[in-house]
């Protein structure tokens, strides 16, 4: 939904137009904007003191004023015909994006080129698949118009908060150069409309098999979403599954059946950080008897999943240790896994994750870029691999210490600094000043992205 305003006629016939050009743009207060946009028959000095030397001109165009106010959008075109009053005027909605636009003809085509590019990644991205993913090449210079998007941090982040506006768009991932969207399926499927409420994912867990995509099945639920025309597994006690085909298949299978969960393949860094939580006792009997808990959490939220799972006393301590406790976290799930499985582990108590959690909920897709790269490249030192060095770095006085640009070889970083900085010598290539600058920093590259530690 677009908003403007517009000065609408009743029962025209016809709309009625007149050419005209612009000779001043004259830009007034805010508030003296209001005044004058009431009281367009009033004497103004303004009008007077700019005066227009032709009312038409040998084009035959109207000449005229245009008036702006500070902090107001839409615009007066005025023909005051030499006097101080407003003789012919016309409502000109959006007036400081026309003026942008028509001042620099450069930027004009620069947006209509990224509005058809977001505009076709809108259109067609996920367009016809089921679960509305697709993937765009942000290379392919047809579709880019030859702009470098990968070299281009800017451009690039001004196509992805253009498609951050696009109702169409659910959400995105770039991975090298690859776009893949999701588009917004309306009232797609979730796991509430294929989970069989005989099964839970401990029982699943607690049968042997433990991939997070699969929504666990009996063979009556299984035999219902087969009918409609989903594809069904038999999962396995090693955790294997295999694809059933026939009816007779799950008629002549003893063990649990499965089927996707529609969601499961949503960016890995928009995943919750999330713990099983398993009931201590029955686990060190041989049974995994728990449920799924989103975090950060609450001591209520907390004490009532116990509950459930049949942990009937846990205290302030329960919390803070680890796997003797009452209860006992036996799978994770986080985004960014792979860079963060080698500090964080069940091993953590529910306190320490909670916090970690915490943190993770108020960050940024940028802050998660940096916090991989920091991790991935392991550009400093971080005092040791545990839970507890993460949480030290993301403390907002240490995280600021690390600088993350998106910039993914030596030649995009010599660019974004010479535009940063102006520092770069005119006989020196921007390969050579990205390399000499990342090489006297410490830097060091990763995927989409260059980090150094701020002090080097």
């Amino acid at each position: 939904m677009l908003e403007t305003k517009a000065a609408f006629s009743y029962k025209d016939s016809v709309v009625e137009t007149s050419n005209c050009v612009i000779e001043k743009v004259i830009r007034l207060s805010g508030s003296e904007f209001d005044r004058f946009s009431r009281n367009l028959m009033r004497d103004w000095d303004f009008l007077r003191d700019n005066p227009i030397d032709k009312t038409i001109d040998d084009e035959g165009r109207r000449c005229c004023l245009l008036i702006t106010g500070e902090g107001r959008r839409d615009g007066i075109l005025a023909d005051a015909q030499g006097g101080s009053y407003v003789r012919y005027s016309a409502f000109l909605p959006n007036a400081e994006e026309f003026l942008t636009l028509n001042q620099y003809p450069t930027l004009a085509a620069l947006n209509k080129k990224l509005t058809q590019m977001v505009d076709y990644i809108a259109e067609n991205g996920g367009a016809g698949n089921p679960e509305g993913r697709g993937t765009i090449d942000l290379q392919d210079s047809e579709l880019t118009f030859g702009i470098d998007f990968m070299t281009n941090g800017a451009l690039r982040f001004t196509v992805l908060e253009m498609l951050n506006q696009r109702p169409e768009i659910r959400d995105w991932q770039l991975d090298d150069g690859q776009l893949i969207v999701w588009r917004d399926l309306g009232d797609a499927p979730t796991v509430d409309d294929y989970s069989d409420q005989s099964v839970s994912l401990a029982d699943m867990y607690a049968y042997g098999y433990s991939w997070d995509g699969m929504i666990p099945l009996g063979k009556e639920r299984a035999f219902e979403l087969f009918e409609e025309g989903h594809q069904i597994y038999r999962l396995y006690e090693d955790g294997a599954e295999g694809a059933i085909d026939t009816r007779e298949e799950i008629r002549d299978f003893d063990g649990l059946f499965g089927t996707e969960d529609p969601a499961w393949e949503q960016p890995e860094r928009d995943r919750p950080l999330q713990a099983f939580i398993a009931n201590g006792e029955k686990h060190r009997r041989g049974k995994n008897i728990g449920e799924w808990l989103t975090l950060p959490a609450d001591a209520d939220t907390m004490r009532g999943l116990l509950e459930r799972i049949g942990v009937e006393k846990s205290s302030e301590a329960d919390f803070a240790a680890g796997v003797q406790s009452s209860f006992i976290v036996t799978a994770l799930r986080m985004p960014i896994e792979e860079e963060l499985q080698n500090y964080i582990s069940t091993h953590n108590s529910l306190d320490e994750l909670n916090m970690l959690a915490s943190y993770f909920s108020s960050m940024e897709d940028f802050d998660f870029d940096k916090l991989q790269a920091i991790l991935a490249t392991r550009v400093a030192n971080l005092g040791g691999e545990n839970i507890g060095a993460v949480m030290n770095l993301l403390d907002a006085d240490n995280f600021d210490e690390f600088d993350f640009i998106y910039a993914n070889n030596e030649e995009a970083l010599g660019r974004y600094y010479e535009d940063q900085y102006r520092e770069k010598p005119e006989d020196v290539s921007f390969e050579e000043h990205g390399r000499k600058c990342a090489k006297e920093e410490c830097g060091k590259f990763i995927n989409d992205g260059y980090i150094k530690f701020r002090h080097k």
